[in-house]
């Protein structure tokens, strides 16, 4: 669906906020029972893979397209009414790279959608507010945005060597309800849409079939809960910006003289980390300062163990990162490697699915498995320092690799199972498989870092001017995309397997669904069997889920097979709120 209409309100509310820091917004929930607003907003959710997990009334994206239009209305119209009322989230465990569990708070997925509607009215306003050093959950930046602002303050020239890792405690779960809506107020005027965010905050848990309210934090998981963290943040930002990073360039060189050191905070989302120049002593003093602003100001704690100061020859963890300044050819360099934590946890999911539990697996699927594993980490860690840390990656998969054929292929020898199922390509050994069907043979290899596969180089820092707004700059487009993953590579890397069956459980999928696919694809030539299309091909069940059978599978690119399940694409409508009542200020 185009989103011109919704583009244009948020470069509104961006252009009145930019332009008037102190302008209050009123009569914005004049959008919120906006059809076309609700719609956009239903629409961005419905088209994330979440949507397929229920909330507390056991709902997902099937459910509510199998009754858009009515449930559109009936949200539209409790809206308008007033009489909205956000169900509790639904409380469960995700594991953490560290062994320990996170708490998740999944919200029905009505109440995604009218945070996806309140996200997209209050994002345009606070990305006009928000500090240049905020990275996290925000349009147009990433961890390496974060991660590239501090690598030149290692260097000799700058020597901002002391490094504040700061680490504030539960803070999700600490968020204090009115001094957030406090912080809300200086911007939004608008009581109706404050009162529908005290709702969301009030929402409650429920776990195990039992209630629980909320009285402090915001539910991770939530649509709207990153912006909210952000929000809360924020004052911490100002106080820094104010104490800090406003400073002249004659101010500081006075600090200088005065025996005082610069200070520069970067924060993604509650990770920040100051590095300074300063003695030990005056960093340590820094510490207390910040120790004493969030308790005071924002009834955060910081955590006494995870909370420390470092210096950058003995290197520290940020953002998934590494950073340690060495010395290893007669000159100091600063280097960016993969943190120890990334590297134990992809080798981690590498020996599960090298392991004895997938030699029933097809051997062209399990080398596409880990060959879209590797290159996926490998991407994301590309603009590191050494390419000896990809390499230890993809030398650790060849002979995991190695490990596998043995217990799938029981009495063969090593030796011979390298002959035969290797190949020289690029200067390297590589590992290869191949499956055939009918007349039709594919063969992959295994994928290595080298310089034809992957593009490494020094990342180029952006936003050395200031980041363009991404509500009224062409340099970077809206999405009604939500940055909500976690920090390091993509979470599919390590939750999604290739040749994995459904985890629908309604599916019923053999262990081999996706070899099966594979084949159809290859029977049928790669090509659309109604329309003779050869991209977005997708496998179609002829009679249904009920039947998994090669026979009973055909091959259709995503036009037809969303004709065959009659998928209806949802067009604008007309109508909207008044232009003018949108950014009315209140006096």
């Amino acid at each position: 669906m185009s989103q011109t209409k919704m583009s244009q309100k948020q470069m509104t509310l961006a252009e009145t906020a930019r332009n008037d820091p102190a302008h209050r917004f009123a009569n914005l929930y004049s959008l919120m029972h906006w059809d076309y607003w609700i719609r956009c907003a239903a629409d961005a959710v419905l088209a994330r893979p979440g949507s397929s997990t229920a909330g507390v009334d056991g709902k997902t994206r099937d459910n509510f397209k199998d009754h858009y239009w009515d449930e559109i209305t009936a949200l539209v119209e409790s809206l308008k009414h007033k009489t909205y009322a956000p169900q509790p989230v639904r409380r469960v465990y995700i594991p953490k790279s560290n062994g320990r569990k996170r708490p998740l708070g999944i919200p029905a997925l009505r109440d995604r959608i009218v945070q996806e509607a309140l996200r997209a009215i209050l994002d345009p306003i606070y990305e006009s507010d928000f500090q240049p050093y905020s990275f996290g959950f925000r349009k147009g930046r990433c961890t390496m945005d974060a991660v590239a602002v501090l690598m030149p303050l290692f260097n000799t020239g700058v020597k901002h060597y002391y490094v504040i890792e700061g680490d504030i405690q539960s803070y999700f779960d600490t968020v204090h309800h009115r001094k957030l809506m406090s912080l809300l107020k200086r911007r939004v005027a608008d009581r109706d849409l404050l009162d529908l965010i005290w709702k969301f905050l009030k929402a409650g848990v429920m776990e195990d079939g039992l209630f629980a309210h909320t009285e402090t934090g915001v539910p991770q998981g939530g649509v709207i809960s990153p912006l909210l963290a952000n929000i809360y943040l924020h004052e911490f930002d100002q106080w820094a910006e104010q104490r800090w990073h406003s400073l002249t360039p004659y101010e500081r060189q006075r600090r200088r003289l005065a025996g005082l050191g610069s200070y520069k905070m970067v924060r993604y989302a509650d990770d920040f980390v100051v590095v300074s120049n300063d003695t030990l002593a005056g960093v340590e003093q820094a510490k207390r300062e910040i120790n004493d602003f969030l308790a005071s100001e924002l009834h955060l704690t910081l955590s006494d163990d995870k909370t420390k100061i470092t210096h950058v020859n003995d290197g520290f963890d940020f953002l998934g990162f590494h950073i340690q300044r060495v010395k290893p050819e007669g000159r100091w360099v600063t280097h960016l490697r993969p943190a120890e934590k990334a590297m134990d946890r992809v080798k981690e999911k590498l020996k599960d699915l090298t392991s004895r539990n997938w030699t029933w697996m097809d051997e062209y699927t399990r080398l596409t498995t880990l060959n879209a594993i590797v290159r996926g980490w490998a991407e994301y860690y590309r603009y590191t320092s050494l390419l000896s840390d990809l390499e230890e990656i993809t030398r650790y998969t060849w002979f995991r690799y190695l490990g596998w054929l043995l217990d799938k292929h029981k009495g063969s020898r090593k030796h011979q199972l390298i002959a035969d199922k290797t190949r020289h390509f690029q200067n390297r050994t590589r590992w290869t498989a191949t499956i055939r069907e009918g007349n039709t043979t594919l063969e992959t290899y295994q994928w290595l870092p080298t310089r034809a596969e992957l593009k490494r180089a020094r990342y180029r820092q952006k936003g050395r001017d200031g980041f363009p707004h991404p509500y009224l700059s062409n340099e970077t487009p809206v999405s009604a995309e939500y940055p909500m993953g976690e920090i390091g590579p993509d979470e599919s890397l390590y939750r999604n397997t290739v040749g994995v069956t459904s985890t629908r459980a309604s599916r019923h999928e053999p262990l081999d669904m996706a070899e099966r696919k594979l084949r159809v694809k290859m029977r049928d030539g790669f090509k659309c069997g109604r329309c003779g299309a050869t991209d977005n091909l997708r496998v179609h069940h002829t009679r249904g889920t009920r039947s998994h059978r090669p026979e009973d599978l055909e091959t259709l690119c995503l036009k037809c097979h969303h004709a065959e399940h009659d998928f209806r694409q949802k067009e604008p409508l007309d109508g909207e709120p008044d232009e003018a009542k949108v950014s009315c200020p209140v006096r």
